[in-house]
């Protein structure tokens, strides 16, 4: 590949993510502000919730999803984007549910610079338990209108079912993903998935594959090609994840909105935690530390470091650069016609693995 065409399709995701970020940004208030009103009309306490999933959904985004979902939909010749700005609302709507959900189960107190949608629902009912219930149901509620943003489709109707059932199964892998992850971070003593089993589940369906595979069936692809989407689709998504990854310990918090240490003082087993075991001295230092909220800023820094010298860092760096391959050998191998639409789809590839934020 030479760095002419790299630099081209670079170009062309950034030109369609610039886009569809525009369209997303001007739809969403349009679409969510009867839902206010309605939920407004049946009192003050459940206008209040459709208000904090409005807040958080307005609040910014990469827009990445529905980016991913548009490029699909023209490759696989669906013509202008614009018919599925819906589709591309109902993706963003589908991250606000599992992002109120997952801030409450991690106990963050911020999202996209604002308060998460659970601790502003404990300010507003002055109860945390009541806060806590109302933002498991302001999950729900953006998952109820992310279903209606897709089924408003104006598609062909056998092309928005056949999306719809696409976006159940991605929302069936997310949330199996999630338990995944549970299993693994309590150490149950049962065969363990591996970090990569966990992020092609929670992070890869409904980020890469399950946009993917709506935006080519919503073009008339056939079940068979949508699903051949996924060699592309899987392992990029799984780079997407470790790339987190490693932006949650290495990257600039003021790029990434992320404390440095926070993964480290979560406890989460991440592909670099996991790349430290079988070296006794690491794993006596992750005993020590791991999941200790109360850890100290240089606990966590010999954490840090540790990943450097045992190579774990080194490692999952590598393995994200060899995922991106297998995903630009999985879209080769689909033959796609040349195009902008082919070009995103490969600059998507160095986007999603090699960001900073």
């Amino acid at each position: 590949m030479s760095p002419g065409s790299s630099s081209r399709e670079r170009e062309a995701f950034r030109t369609l993510l610039e886009a569809v970020r525009r369209r997303v940004d001007d739809r969403l208030p349009t679409w969510l502000a009867p839902k206010v009103e309605a939920a407004n009309a049946v009192s003050a306490e459940v206008g209040a919730v459709a208000e904090a999933v409005t807040a958080l959904a307005l609040r910014g985004g990469k827009r990445m999803r529905p980016a991913l979902l548009a490029a699909a939909y023209d490759a696989f010749g669906g013509g202008d984007v614009a018919a599925v700005e819906l589709p591309m609302v109902a993706i963003e709507l589908l991250q606000v549910y599992l992002l109120v959900h997952d801030d409450w189960m991690d106990d963050d107190d911020v999202r996209r610079g604002g308060p998460t949608v659970h601790v502003a629902l404990r300010a507003r009912f002055g109860s945390k338990s009541l806060g806590d219930a109302a933002a498991i149901l302001a999950g729900d509620l953006a998952s109820g209108f992310a279903q209606d943003a897709l089924f408003a489709t104006p598609l062909p109707a056998d092309r928005v079912l056949r999306a719809a059932r696409a976006y159940a199964t991605l929302q069936e892998e997310v949330v199996c993903g999630q338990l995944a992850e549970m299993q693994a971070a309590t150490l149950v003593r049962s065969p363990a998935p591996t970090v990569e089993t966990i992020h092609a589940l929670k992070t890869a369906s409904y980020t890469v594959t399950g946009p993917l595979a709506m935006g080519a069936l919503l073009a008339g692809a056939d079940d068979t090609a949508a699903a051949r989407l996924g060699r592309f689709g899987r392992p990029l998504g799984v780079a997407f994840q470790l790339r987190d990854d490693l932006l949650g310990t290495f990257g600039d918090p003021s790029a990434t909105g992320k404390p440095v240490g926070n993964d480290i003082r979560q406890g989460k087993r991440t592909a670099l935690v996991a790349e430290m075991r079988g070296d006794s001295k690491a794993e006596a230092l992750l005993a020590k530390v791991l999941g200790r909220t109360d850890a100290t800023d240089a606990d966590v820094a010999e954490v840090v470091c540790a990943m450097e010298t045992t190579g774990a860092r080194a490692r999952v760096e590598a393995r994200v650069n060899e995922l991106v391959e297998e995903a630009r050998r999985g879209l080769q191998a689909l033959a796609l016609p040349d195009g902008p639409a082919r070009d995103a789809l490969y600059g998507a590839a160095w986007a999603l693995a090699a960001r900073s934020t």
